[in-house]
Protein backbone atom coordinates (compact mmCIF):
# COMPACT_ATOMS: atom_id res chain seq x y z
CA UNK A 1 0.00 0.00 0.00
CA UNK A 2 2.60 2.45 0.71
CA UNK A 3 4.67 1.60 -2.44
CA UNK A 4 1.54 2.59 -4.46
CA UNK A 5 0.88 5.55 -2.52
CA UNK A 6 4.47 6.77 -3.15
CA UNK A 7 4.03 5.85 -6.87
CA UNK A 8 0.33 7.96 -7.24
CA UNK A 9 2.19 11.11 -5.28
CA UNK A 10 5.38 10.53 -7.48
CA UNK A 11 2.65 10.85 -10.29
CA UNK A 12 1.00 13.72 -9.53
CA UNK A 13 4.11 15.65 -8.23
CA UNK A 14 5.38 15.37 -11.84
CA UNK A 15 1.85 16.60 -13.60
CA UNK A 16 2.13 19.53 -11.15
CA UNK A 17 5.54 20.21 -11.98
CA UNK A 18 5.18 19.67 -15.90
CA UNK A 19 7.75 16.91 -15.58
CA UNK A 20 5.38 14.26 -17.19
CA UNK A 21 4.05 14.76 -21.14
CA UNK A 22 1.71 13.25 -23.10
CA UNK A 23 3.01 10.82 -25.93
CA UNK A 24 3.15 12.91 -29.18
CA UNK A 25 0.08 11.70 -31.55
CA UNK A 26 1.41 8.92 -34.06
CA UNK A 27 2.21 10.13 -37.35
CA UNK A 28 -0.48 9.83 -40.64
CA UNK A 29 2.05 8.21 -43.12
CA UNK A 30 0.60 8.65 -46.31
CA UNK A 31 1.30 7.41 -49.09
CA UNK A 32 1.10 9.36 -52.70
CA UNK A 33 -1.86 7.13 -54.34
CA UNK A 34 -3.92 7.78 -50.49
CA UNK A 35 -3.25 11.71 -51.04
CA UNK A 36 -4.53 11.68 -54.42
CA UNK A 37 -7.93 9.74 -52.91
CA UNK A 38 -8.42 12.54 -50.57
CA UNK A 39 -8.36 15.30 -52.99
CA UNK A 40 -11.10 13.05 -54.75
CA UNK A 41 -13.08 12.93 -51.48
CA UNK A 42 -12.15 16.02 -49.83
CA UNK A 43 -10.64 18.62 -51.82
CA UNK A 44 -13.14 22.02 -51.39
CA UNK A 45 -11.75 23.53 -55.43
CA UNK A 46 -13.37 20.37 -56.73
CA UNK A 47 -16.68 20.37 -54.81
CA UNK A 48 -16.91 23.23 -55.95
CA UNK A 49 -16.63 22.19 -59.45
CA UNK A 50 -19.54 19.24 -58.80
CA UNK A 51 -21.79 22.26 -57.53
CA UNK A 52 -21.45 23.50 -60.97
CA UNK A 53 -22.30 20.07 -62.52
CA UNK A 54 -25.19 20.62 -60.19
CA UNK A 55 -26.20 23.37 -61.32
CA UNK A 56 -26.21 22.06 -65.13
CA UNK A 57 -28.13 19.51 -64.39
CA UNK A 58 -30.96 21.91 -63.29
CA UNK A 59 -30.13 23.98 -66.55
CA UNK A 60 -31.50 20.92 -68.25
CA UNK A 61 -34.56 20.81 -65.97
CA UNK A 62 -35.32 24.87 -66.98
CA UNK A 63 -34.52 24.32 -70.34
CA UNK A 64 -37.08 21.53 -70.97
CA UNK A 65 -40.15 23.07 -69.17
CA UNK A 66 -42.84 23.81 -71.07
CA UNK A 67 -45.14 27.65 -71.25
CA UNK A 68 -48.03 26.81 -68.20
CA UNK A 69 -51.67 27.78 -68.96
CA UNK A 70 -52.83 30.43 -67.84
CA UNK A 71 -56.44 30.87 -66.33
CA UNK A 72 -58.23 33.74 -65.69
CA UNK A 73 -62.00 34.63 -63.88
CA UNK A 74 -63.78 37.83 -65.02
CA UNK A 75 -67.24 39.39 -64.03
CA UNK A 76 -68.27 42.38 -65.07
CA UNK A 77 -72.22 44.78 -64.73
CA UNK A 78 -71.65 44.48 -60.91
CA UNK A 79 -73.82 47.86 -59.55
CA UNK A 80 -71.53 50.13 -57.94
CA UNK A 81 -74.60 51.36 -55.52
CA UNK A 82 -75.96 48.53 -55.03
CA UNK A 83 -73.60 45.10 -55.26
CA UNK A 84 -76.07 42.93 -53.97
CA UNK A 85 -78.79 43.79 -55.96
CA UNK A 86 -79.21 42.46 -59.56
CA UNK A 87 -77.36 39.52 -59.52
CA UNK A 88 -78.94 38.46 -62.50
CA UNK A 89 -77.01 40.76 -64.64
CA UNK A 90 -73.55 39.93 -63.95
CA UNK A 91 -71.41 38.80 -66.55
CA UNK A 92 -69.02 35.67 -65.35
CA UNK A 93 -66.22 34.61 -67.62
CA UNK A 94 -63.94 31.99 -67.26
CA UNK A 95 -60.79 31.43 -69.55
CA UNK A 96 -57.84 29.58 -69.72
CA UNK A 97 -54.73 30.05 -72.55
CA UNK A 98 -52.43 27.85 -73.45
CA UNK A 99 -49.43 29.44 -75.35
CA UNK A 100 -47.52 27.35 -77.98
CA UNK A 101 -44.23 27.19 -78.68
CA UNK A 102 -43.12 26.49 -81.87
CA UNK A 103 -39.79 26.98 -83.67
CA UNK A 104 -38.37 23.44 -82.45
CA UNK A 105 -37.75 25.92 -79.48
CA UNK A 106 -37.31 23.13 -76.50
CA UNK A 107 -35.62 20.86 -78.13
CA UNK A 108 -32.71 23.55 -79.01
CA UNK A 109 -33.05 25.01 -75.77
CA UNK A 110 -32.03 21.30 -74.12
CA UNK A 111 -29.70 20.77 -76.62
CA UNK A 112 -28.02 23.86 -75.37
CA UNK A 113 -28.31 23.02 -71.81
CA UNK A 114 -26.87 19.86 -72.95
CA UNK A 115 -23.99 20.85 -74.23
CA UNK A 116 -23.10 23.53 -71.49
CA UNK A 117 -23.55 20.45 -68.66
CA UNK A 118 -20.93 18.63 -70.42
CA UNK A 119 -18.80 21.11 -70.97
CA UNK A 120 -18.99 21.56 -66.75
CA UNK A 121 -18.31 17.73 -66.28
CA UNK A 122 -15.17 18.41 -68.09
CA UNK A 123 -14.49 21.20 -65.89
CA UNK A 124 -14.64 19.14 -63.02
CA UNK A 125 -12.60 16.76 -64.79
CA UNK A 126 -10.00 19.84 -65.24
CA UNK A 127 -10.36 20.61 -61.79
CA UNK A 128 -9.91 17.58 -60.55
CA UNK A 129 -6.40 17.52 -63.00
CA UNK A 130 -5.27 20.08 -61.47
CA UNK A 131 -5.97 19.72 -57.92
CA UNK A 132 -3.98 15.85 -58.49
CA UNK A 133 -1.07 18.41 -59.62
CA UNK A 134 -1.14 20.52 -56.38
CA UNK A 135 -1.28 18.12 -54.15
CA UNK A 136 1.51 16.26 -55.64
CA UNK A 137 3.57 18.89 -55.70
CA UNK A 138 2.78 19.55 -51.80
CA UNK A 139 3.60 16.19 -51.12
CA UNK A 140 6.68 16.64 -52.78
CA UNK A 141 7.45 19.79 -50.84
CA UNK A 142 6.43 17.85 -48.00
CA UNK A 143 9.18 15.34 -48.38
CA UNK A 144 11.85 17.96 -49.33
CA UNK A 145 11.01 20.00 -46.08
CA UNK A 146 11.14 16.54 -44.05
CA UNK A 147 14.23 15.65 -45.55
CA UNK A 148 15.70 19.56 -45.30
CA UNK A 149 14.96 19.10 -41.65
CA UNK A 150 16.86 15.90 -41.20
CA UNK A 151 19.71 16.76 -43.12
CA UNK A 152 19.89 20.21 -40.50
CA UNK A 153 19.83 18.36 -37.39
CA UNK A 154 22.29 15.88 -38.98
CA UNK A 155 24.05 19.18 -40.27
CA UNK A 156 23.68 20.70 -36.47
CA UNK A 157 24.63 17.48 -34.86
CA UNK A 158 27.69 17.19 -36.56
CA UNK A 159 28.99 21.01 -35.49
CA UNK A 160 28.46 20.06 -31.88
CA UNK A 161 30.66 17.52 -32.46
CA UNK A 162 33.25 18.98 -34.17
CA UNK A 163 33.15 22.20 -31.48
CA UNK A 164 33.17 19.81 -28.63
CA UNK A 165 36.37 18.03 -30.49
CA UNK A 166 37.48 21.71 -30.49
CA UNK A 167 36.77 22.49 -27.16
CA UNK A 168 39.39 19.46 -26.17
CA UNK A 169 42.43 20.63 -28.16
CA UNK A 170 41.99 23.69 -27.34
CA UNK A 171 41.87 22.71 -23.46
CA UNK A 172 45.10 20.97 -24.71
CA UNK A 173 46.79 23.94 -26.18
CA UNK A 174 46.70 22.70 -30.03
CA UNK A 175 43.72 25.31 -30.89
CA UNK A 176 43.72 28.83 -30.48
CA UNK A 177 40.35 30.49 -28.45
CA UNK A 178 39.75 32.61 -31.32
CA UNK A 179 39.25 29.29 -34.02
CA UNK A 180 37.13 27.70 -30.96
CA UNK A 181 34.96 30.48 -30.82
CA UNK A 182 34.54 30.27 -34.40
CA UNK A 183 33.15 26.73 -34.94
CA UNK A 184 30.74 27.19 -31.61
CA UNK A 185 29.67 30.10 -33.47
CA UNK A 186 29.16 27.30 -36.27
CA UNK A 187 27.21 25.34 -34.39
CA UNK A 188 24.81 27.71 -32.83
CA UNK A 189 24.05 29.19 -36.67
CA UNK A 190 23.48 24.95 -37.66
CA UNK A 191 21.22 25.09 -34.69
CA UNK A 192 19.19 28.18 -36.06
CA UNK A 193 19.04 26.17 -39.63
CA UNK A 194 17.70 22.94 -37.75
CA UNK A 195 14.75 25.94 -36.36
CA UNK A 196 13.82 27.49 -39.47
CA UNK A 197 14.02 23.59 -41.18
CA UNK A 198 11.57 22.57 -38.98
CA UNK A 199 9.09 25.82 -39.52
CA UNK A 200 9.37 25.04 -43.21
CA UNK A 201 8.44 21.50 -42.58
CA UNK A 202 5.14 22.13 -40.65
CA UNK A 203 4.34 25.04 -43.38
CA UNK A 204 4.66 22.00 -46.08
CA UNK A 205 2.56 19.83 -43.76
CA UNK A 206 -0.11 22.79 -43.57
CA UNK A 207 -0.09 23.38 -47.57
CA UNK A 208 -0.94 19.19 -48.29
CA UNK A 209 -3.22 19.54 -45.30
CA UNK A 210 -5.22 22.21 -46.83
CA UNK A 211 -5.53 20.45 -50.21
CA UNK A 212 -6.53 17.33 -48.53
CA UNK A 213 -9.42 19.25 -46.27
CA UNK A 214 -7.31 17.52 -43.00
CA UNK A 215 -6.27 20.77 -41.08
CA UNK A 216 -6.62 18.67 -37.57
CA UNK A 217 -4.22 16.30 -38.95
CA UNK A 218 -1.58 18.63 -40.29
CA UNK A 219 0.76 18.54 -37.63
CA UNK A 220 1.45 14.76 -38.16
CA UNK A 221 1.10 14.48 -41.85
CA UNK A 222 4.54 12.74 -43.08
CA UNK A 223 5.34 11.26 -46.32
CA UNK A 224 6.21 7.27 -47.26
CA UNK A 225 6.82 7.05 -51.06
CA UNK A 226 10.63 7.66 -52.65
CA UNK A 227 11.55 10.04 -54.85
CA UNK A 228 9.99 9.27 -58.34
CA UNK A 229 12.19 7.97 -61.33
CA UNK A 230 14.90 9.88 -62.61
CA UNK A 231 14.58 7.92 -65.91
CA UNK A 232 14.11 9.29 -69.04
CA UNK A 233 10.98 10.87 -70.28
CA UNK A 234 9.00 8.44 -72.77
CA UNK A 235 8.81 9.81 -76.55
CA UNK A 236 4.94 10.56 -76.27
CA UNK A 237 3.34 12.74 -79.04
CA UNK A 238 1.08 15.73 -78.65
CA UNK A 239 -2.86 14.45 -77.35
CA UNK A 240 -3.98 17.92 -75.67
CA UNK A 241 -7.56 17.46 -77.86
CA UNK A 242 -8.16 14.77 -75.01
CA UNK A 243 -7.50 17.22 -72.41
CA UNK A 244 -10.55 18.29 -69.97
CA UNK A 245 -9.65 21.79 -70.70
CA UNK A 246 -10.05 21.69 -74.31
CA UNK A 247 -12.73 19.37 -73.70
CA UNK A 248 -14.81 22.20 -72.15
CA UNK A 249 -13.90 24.55 -74.70
CA UNK A 250 -14.96 22.79 -77.74
CA UNK A 251 -18.11 22.05 -75.65
CA UNK A 252 -18.93 25.49 -75.05
CA UNK A 253 -18.44 26.27 -78.92
CA UNK A 254 -21.01 23.60 -79.61
CA UNK A 255 -23.47 25.31 -76.95
CA UNK A 256 -22.83 28.51 -78.95
CA UNK A 257 -23.39 26.76 -82.37
CA UNK A 258 -26.44 25.25 -80.88
CA UNK A 259 -27.35 28.99 -79.29
CA UNK A 260 -27.52 30.38 -82.94
CA UNK A 261 -30.11 28.30 -83.98
CA UNK A 262 -32.15 28.65 -80.93
CA UNK A 263 -31.94 32.40 -81.06
CA UNK A 264 -32.98 32.14 -84.64
CA UNK A 265 -36.47 30.00 -83.71
CA UNK A 266 -37.02 33.24 -81.81
CA UNK A 267 -38.26 34.63 -85.26
CA UNK A 268 -41.09 31.70 -85.59
CA UNK A 269 -43.76 33.23 -83.96
CA UNK A 270 -45.24 31.18 -81.09
CA UNK A 271 -48.84 31.23 -80.64
CA UNK A 272 -51.56 31.34 -77.65
CA UNK A 273 -54.87 28.81 -78.04
CA UNK A 274 -57.62 29.80 -75.61
CA UNK A 275 -60.95 28.78 -74.66
CA UNK A 276 -63.68 30.57 -72.38
CA UNK A 277 -67.13 29.83 -70.75
CA UNK A 278 -69.20 32.68 -70.56
CA UNK A 279 -72.32 33.70 -68.43
CA UNK A 280 -74.63 35.71 -69.95
CA UNK A 281 -76.75 38.01 -68.09
CA UNK A 282 -80.88 38.17 -69.66
CA UNK A 283 -84.09 37.41 -68.59
CA UNK A 284 -82.85 34.07 -68.82
CA UNK A 285 -79.44 33.63 -68.10
CA UNK A 286 -77.66 31.41 -70.44
CA UNK A 287 -73.94 29.92 -71.13
CA UNK A 288 -71.50 30.88 -74.17
CA UNK A 289 -68.57 29.19 -74.83
CA UNK A 290 -66.06 30.80 -76.99
CA UNK A 291 -62.46 30.33 -78.50
CA UNK A 292 -59.58 32.61 -79.77
CA UNK A 293 -55.80 32.07 -81.23
CA UNK A 294 -53.43 34.76 -80.45
CA UNK A 295 -49.84 35.69 -82.68
CA UNK A 296 -47.73 38.01 -82.12
CA UNK A 297 -46.69 41.00 -84.74
CA UNK A 298 -43.19 41.38 -85.51
CA UNK A 299 -43.98 45.18 -86.06
CA UNK A 300 -41.76 46.74 -83.47
CA UNK A 301 -38.99 44.17 -83.01
CA UNK A 302 -37.58 40.78 -84.97
CA UNK A 303 -34.97 39.57 -82.29
CA UNK A 304 -32.36 40.45 -84.68
CA UNK A 305 -30.07 41.60 -81.60
CA UNK A 306 -29.98 37.84 -80.05
CA UNK A 307 -29.14 36.62 -83.44
CA UNK A 308 -25.79 39.16 -83.61
CA UNK A 309 -25.19 38.10 -80.01
CA UNK A 310 -25.20 34.28 -80.28
CA UNK A 311 -22.76 34.83 -83.57
CA UNK A 312 -20.90 36.89 -81.15
CA UNK A 313 -20.94 34.35 -78.42
CA UNK A 314 -19.84 31.53 -81.21
CA UNK A 315 -16.98 33.75 -82.07
CA UNK A 316 -15.71 34.56 -78.75
CA UNK A 317 -15.72 30.56 -77.54
CA UNK A 318 -14.05 29.84 -80.82
CA UNK A 319 -11.47 32.10 -80.04
CA UNK A 320 -11.03 30.58 -76.06
CA UNK A 321 -11.08 27.09 -77.51
CA UNK A 322 -7.91 28.21 -79.93
CA UNK A 323 -5.98 30.31 -76.61
CA UNK A 324 -6.48 26.86 -74.36
CA UNK A 325 -5.20 25.35 -77.05
CA UNK A 326 -2.27 27.34 -77.58
CA UNK A 327 -1.57 27.52 -73.43
CA UNK A 328 -1.94 23.36 -73.54
CA UNK A 329 0.70 22.67 -76.15
CA UNK A 330 2.87 25.48 -74.64
CA UNK A 331 2.30 23.90 -71.43
CA UNK A 332 2.76 20.06 -72.81
CA UNK A 333 6.37 21.39 -74.60
CA UNK A 334 7.59 23.80 -71.61
CA UNK A 335 6.77 21.05 -68.82
CA UNK A 336 8.68 18.12 -71.00
CA UNK A 337 11.75 20.60 -71.18
CA UNK A 338 11.55 21.48 -67.21
CA UNK A 339 11.27 17.77 -66.58
CA UNK A 340 14.39 16.71 -68.66
CA UNK A 341 16.35 19.46 -67.49
CA UNK A 342 15.55 19.30 -63.85
CA UNK A 343 15.85 15.75 -63.54
CA UNK A 344 19.42 15.55 -65.49
CA UNK A 345 20.32 18.27 -63.01
CA UNK A 346 18.84 15.62 -59.79
CA UNK A 347 20.69 13.17 -61.36
CA UNK A 348 23.99 14.80 -61.59
CA UNK A 349 23.76 16.16 -57.88
CA UNK A 350 22.66 12.90 -56.33
CA UNK A 351 24.96 10.77 -58.51
CA UNK A 352 28.06 12.61 -58.71
CA UNK A 353 28.17 16.03 -56.26
CA UNK A 354 26.67 14.51 -53.45
CA UNK A 355 29.48 11.41 -52.52
CA UNK A 356 31.68 13.77 -53.79
CA UNK A 357 31.35 16.47 -50.79
CA UNK A 358 30.84 13.80 -47.79
CA UNK A 359 34.01 12.19 -49.31
CA UNK A 360 35.59 15.62 -48.90
CA UNK A 361 34.08 16.17 -45.68
CA UNK A 362 35.13 13.44 -43.96
CA UNK A 363 38.42 13.66 -44.83
CA UNK A 364 38.32 17.39 -43.36
CA UNK A 365 37.10 16.48 -39.79
CA UNK A 366 39.49 13.20 -39.90
CA UNK A 367 42.25 16.09 -40.72
CA UNK A 368 40.62 18.09 -38.19
CA UNK A 369 40.69 15.43 -35.05
CA UNK A 370 44.30 14.74 -35.54
CA UNK A 371 45.33 18.78 -36.02
CA UNK A 372 45.65 18.17 -39.39
CA UNK A 373 43.32 21.18 -41.15
CA UNK A 374 42.61 24.29 -39.62
CA UNK A 375 38.60 25.27 -37.63
CA UNK A 376 37.98 27.69 -41.03
CA UNK A 377 38.31 24.48 -43.07
CA UNK A 378 36.45 22.22 -41.31
CA UNK A 379 33.79 25.18 -40.71
CA UNK A 380 33.56 25.21 -44.62
CA UNK A 381 33.32 21.38 -45.13
CA UNK A 382 30.47 21.61 -42.84
CA UNK A 383 28.76 24.39 -44.78
CA UNK A 384 29.62 23.18 -48.37
CA UNK A 385 28.17 18.96 -47.43
CA UNK A 386 24.80 20.90 -45.96
CA UNK A 387 24.40 22.74 -49.11
CA UNK A 388 25.26 19.96 -51.56
CA UNK A 389 22.63 18.25 -49.28
CA UNK A 390 20.19 20.48 -49.54
CA UNK A 391 20.62 21.44 -53.24
CA UNK A 392 20.26 17.84 -54.07
CA UNK A 393 17.10 17.18 -51.85
CA UNK A 394 15.54 20.45 -53.84
CA UNK A 395 16.57 18.93 -57.18
CA UNK A 396 15.03 15.77 -56.48
CA UNK A 397 11.72 17.90 -55.38
CA UNK A 398 11.76 20.25 -58.34
CA UNK A 399 12.87 17.22 -60.65
CA UNK A 400 9.48 15.42 -59.04
CA UNK A 401 7.43 18.11 -59.32
CA UNK A 402 7.77 19.06 -63.13
CA UNK A 403 7.65 15.18 -63.94
CA UNK A 404 3.73 15.49 -62.25
CA UNK A 405 3.45 19.19 -63.94
CA UNK A 406 4.87 17.19 -67.18
CA UNK A 407 2.02 14.06 -66.33
CA UNK A 408 -0.93 16.72 -65.76
CA UNK A 409 0.25 18.42 -68.90
CA UNK A 410 -0.61 15.17 -70.84
CA UNK A 411 -3.65 14.36 -68.71
CA UNK A 412 -2.00 11.30 -67.37
CA UNK A 413 -2.58 9.75 -63.91
CA UNK A 414 0.74 8.00 -63.34
CA UNK A 415 3.75 9.72 -63.13
CA UNK A 416 6.53 9.32 -65.36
Amino acid sequence: MNTRLSILLLCLAGLGSGTLHAEPPPARSLPLKEVERLVLENNRSLLGARRATAAGKAGIDMAGARPNPVVSLNTSGINGRRPTAGGGSIDTTLRIDQPIERGNKRDLRISVADALLQANRSDESDSLRQQILLARQAYFDLKAAEEKSRLSDESAQLAHQISSKAELRLKAGDLSAADAARIRADALKADSEATQARIELRRARLSLAQLLAIESDAPRLATVDPWPSLATLPTATSDIENRPDVVAARQRLDATERGIALAKSLQVRDISIGAQVERVPDDRPSTTYGFGVSIPLFTGYDYRGEIRRAHVDRDVASDELARIRATAAAELEQSAYEAERLSERARSLQGEALPAARKAHAAIVLAFTHGAASALDVIDARRSLFAIETDTTLALSDAAKARAAWAAARHRPELP
